[in-house]
């Protein structure tokens, strides 16, 4: 099968049709396929059914007040009736379902976070084969799409003693179509269209092909390209000639040449170049002092490519792989005809980033690996690795086992003794074979990521979520405390423990959880985290990687935790009023006498106020180094603006705005396509017309669809020229709670990361500097038909 139709037999809706989801999307991948990168298709293979019920979802209507309608179907599809009781069906479901009893004879429950139980209630009948029940749920929030519906059902029998039987999984639930005005439109302000076949010919219609020299061939678009004339051959009989400093850098073209040519190329430590040859060296380069290069291709001369250092040297390679016609990825010729040019570039910005979360759902390290070298290839250089949340931990730390043996797996339980409970439809097996849902790396795992990615350039900050999504970590830490109470170890027991077993808070997150929240006023808190800053050292150290930052999250506190745990009221009662602030210098003291930056979202540098749009930076931390990723910014909140606001207090700054850089979010109103919406729709174009150092050029609608007016910006924060110097750069997020497999996190991925390094990279693009009018637009839309072309 060709690339282009393994491409459009496996995908859904968006990679079919779309300026920027279809043209882009296709030719990008088609690179990408025969260069050897080859993206997993769209589909995923469901768990093993074991059950003869199932289960249908139909969204009814969607509600003006924020509410809707669902109806759940219950079907017996086998030749034993459904008794009437000695029961109870699990399902996770990412729309909330408050605890309710609708009319049927039915109770439904919360266990916590996304997991739900129904049970009968009295009253309800046996099902018998081939009959169905029907129940309409009323819930908060809307639903517009196929991957709000439940996922992972299961059902538990129990014997006439109640001890439950083996758990037997449910075919995946079949979700009815959205067909109704009530059932695509959120809310009557719901501006946003269902795309149409004849609404996406009207935006190809705005497109036009252009000839080689109007558009870059390269992504991301390089400072200075200029053709050259002829070509030079590139053939098993070129040498690779390098500076003893970048014998690396050579190792990597030749392995990456090695699949066109079908032999590997011989390597010359000192060499000059020659028309027979591809020379690296570093020097001097006039687009930039760091991570520069000049390529140039010669048909007499050969190639040189030189860096102002050896990340330059490499970007330059990657630039090189890029020009060799995609053609020859896929015809594996022995002899190739490479044309002339001559580049010089430089990146934008010294960040340009992705986040993957394998916390929530796992992606297997061959997958890491995969996407390491995408990144590698679009000249991203900071992978941020979300390792640990509520719903997993996902590396190996020796000294605490738990955190992996249980944090790491989710299935059925009575007491997570030994699992977490399902999250995210993982199913009630902890295999890791059979769901995302379990899975980690070990020691030696993360070394082979840490060194894969080093080699390209691309330094990995790992992400340990505290004080709140930290429920494995906490479930872990109390698994352990149990075996050694058992044991009789009680001062062992305490001795990582997270929570204060007395502590009566209550709270919820907004992921839904009542226990995810770590105790800031136990010193065994930071006597855990040291030994997990300890493991990370040594990993990085036996890796050879650099490790300067840590990212402890810091996110989504709810409100009323520690209101009634002991430890913290005895710190209060000694006088430390302000407990989160206390947490962040405790936590950022360990990091710096370790020689670590402190790193979090947002809410690290924010403080006051009763509500996220009310806080303010918080000028304690704001001279301390902490670095701060912005990420709530949905337009017609004041959230839109703390990106600015914190980097003008002096934070320095990477931009995650989830409206613009959420690959996570669906791409468009489709209900088949996945993905979540609650910050607006993310497609590739979104990302490519972001504009870092004016995002409110960006805003053009809210996340309802409707119009911004631009006289409502003209009074927001902007940067200052201390808040520009401020701006590291700019990161893309993948949030795992839809990519339940490689390939659901690749379909998210590509084609938007294109316009995510596009921005990253490439020089502020003309429509930016233009005032706003009609002017900025036909500029902006000249270099989105430029952008289409690209190949």
């Amino acid at each position: 099968m060709s690339c282009h139709a393994f491409l459009y037999e496996s995908c859904g809706p968006t990679v079919q049709s779309g300026i920027f989801s279809g043209i882009v999307k296709n030719r990008w991948l088609l690179l990408l396929c025969c260069a050897g990168l080859t993206l997993g298709g769209c589909g995923e293979s469901p768990p093993p059914a074991g059950s003869d019920l199932t289960l249908a979802w139909e969204v009814l209507r969607n509600h003006a007040e924020g509410r809707f309608d669902a109806e759940l179907t219950l079907t017996n599809r086998g030749r034993t009736a459904l008794p009437a009781g000695g029961w109870s069906l699990y399902f996770n479901s990412i729309s909330v379902v408050e605890p309710q009893e609708p009319p049927g004879s039915i109770r439904i429950s919360r266990v916590n976070g996304d997991f739900y139980r129904l049970d009968p209630a009295q009253g309800f009948q046996s099902l018998p084969p081939g009959e169905s029940v029907s129940w309409t749920l009323t819930l908060p929030g809307w639903s517009v799409s196929e991957s709000d519906a439940p996922r992972g059902a299961y059902l538990v029998y129990r014997d006439g003693a109640g001890a439950e039987q083996a758990p037997e999984p449910l075919p995946p639930v079949f979700v009815r179509p959205f067909v109704t005005a009530e059932q695509t439109s959120r809310t009557p302000a719901d501006r946003v269209e269902v795309p149409t076949p004849a609404g996406r010919y009207r935006q190809n219609a705005q497109l036009t092909l252009l000839e080689p020299g109007e558009f870059s061939p390269v992504v991301p678009t390089p400072v200075r390209l200029e053709r050259g004339e002829g070509e030079w051959r590139l053939d098993g009989a070129v040498q690779i000639h390098h500076a003893a400093e970048l014998e690396s850098e050579a190792g990597y073209l030749t392995e990456s040449l090695e699949p066109l040519l079908g032999k590997s190329l011989e390597l010359e430590a000192g060499g000059s170049g020659g028309p027979r040859a591809v020379l690296l060296r570093t020097g001097r380069v006039s687009a930039g002092e760091a991570e520069a290069y000049r390529l140039t291709v010669d048909a007499a001369r050969g190639v040189e490519i030189v860096g102002s250092d050896a990340a330059g040297v490499f970007y330059g390679i990657q630039t090189l792989r890029g020009w060799i016609s995609p053609s020859a990825y896929a015809a594996a010729e022995e002899s190739l005809s490479v044309p002339a040019v001559r580049v010089e570039d430089a990146p934008r910005f010294a960040y340009r980033g992705q986040h993957l979360d394998v916390a929530r759902n796992f992606q297997p390290k061959t997958t890491v690996l995969k996407l390491l070298d995408l990144m590698a290839f679009y000249k991203l250089n900071r992978f941020h690795i979300h390792l640990t949340d509520d719903e997993g931990w996902r590396w190996e730390v020796r000294e605490l086992p738990e955190l992996t043996e249980v944090g790491g797996r989710r299935g059925h339980t009575a007491d997570e003794r030994d699992r977490l409970i399902p999250s995210y439809g993982s199913g009630p097996f902890p295999d890791p074979n059979l769901s995302s849902g379990s899975g980690w790396y070990t020691r030696q795992n993360m070394v082979e990521i840490l060194r894969h990615a080093r080699r390209r350039h691309i330094q990995v900050i790992p992400e340990i979520d505290v004080p709140g999504h930290a429920r494995a970590a906490i479930r872990a830490t109390e698994a352990r405390a149990a075996r050694l109470e058992a044991a009789g170890d009680l001062e062992g027991a305490e001795e990582f423990r997270l929570v204060d077993p007395e502590d009566e808070s209550e709270y919820r997150s907004i992921q839904g959880f009542d226990d995810n929240v770590v105790d800031p006023c136990r010193e065994s808190t930071y006597r855990f985290l040291g030994t997990v800053f300890d493991e990370l050292i040594a990993l990085y150290r036996e890796a050879e990687a650099p490790l300067r930052v840590v990212h402890i999250g810091g996110d989504e506190v709810p409100e009323g935790v520690w209101e009634g745990s002991p430890s913290c009221r005895a710190l209060t009662e000694e006088g430390e009023s302000d407990l989160p602030a206390y947490f962040l210098r405790r936590v950022s003291r360990l990091l710096a006498e370790r020689g670590l930056v402190t790193g979090g979202w947002e809410e690290i540098g924010l403080a006051g106020g009763e509500g996220e749009s009310d806080k303010s930076p918080n000028l304690e931390f704001a001279g301390e180094g902490f670095q701060v990723w912005v990420w709530n910014s949905i337009w017609g909140t004041r959230g839109a603006e703390n990106a600015y606001r914190l980097a003008n207090a002096g934070y320095p700054v990477v931009l995650s705005n989830a409206a613009s850089l959420y690959l996570d979010m669906a791409y468009e109103k489709d209900p088949r396509e996945p993905g979540q919406a609650w910050a607006g729709y993310v497609d590739t174009r979104k990302l490519f017309e972001f504009t870092p150092l004016d995002i409110y050029q960006s805003g053009r609608s809210d996340f309802m669809g409707r119009p911004i007016d631009p006289a409502s910006l003209r009074n927001a924060t902007r940067l200052t020229a201390e808040g520009r110097r401020n701006v590291l750069g700019i990161q893309g997020q993948l949030w795992a709670e839809v990519l339940h497999t490689p390939q659901r996190m690749e379909y998210m991925a590509f084609p938007k990361l294109l316009g995510l390094v596009e921005r990253a990279w490439a020089a502020q693009p003309d429509w930016a500097r233009r005032a706003e009018g009609r002017e900025r637009e036909r500029a902006r839309a000249r270099a989105g038909n430029r952008f289409a072309n690209t190949q």
